[in-house]
């Protein structure tokens, strides 16, 4: 399964936390760049494809699952995970 651009991004921002940390879709927002809007859509479809988890609480908190990470952290990837740090 390929990722779009905002996908990419936004899995790249999660895959840079800590174990035990979250992020909501407002700290992604900032992080990222991108609108809310495109984040919650980009989380909509990384949470049906299994790439990202989160809480049931409002606001949501966000984390990238094992897969999650394995795929951000692969070839065509890296370079997101690595943008979002900055």
């Amino acid at each position: 399964m390929a990722l779009t651009e905002s996908e990419a991004k936004v899995l790249g921002a999660l895959s840079d936390l800590d174990t035990a940390q979250t992020l909501t879709v407002r700290e992604l927002h900032l992080a990222v760049g991108l609108s809310e809007q495109s984040v919650r859509r980009a989380l909509a479809r990384l949470l049906r494809t299994g790439l990202a988890a989160s809480t049931r609480q409002s606001p949501a908190n966000w984390w990238p699952t094992a897969r999650g990470r394995l795929t951000a952290g692969s070839t065509g990837y890296r370079e997101y995970a690595m943008r979002a740090a900055r």
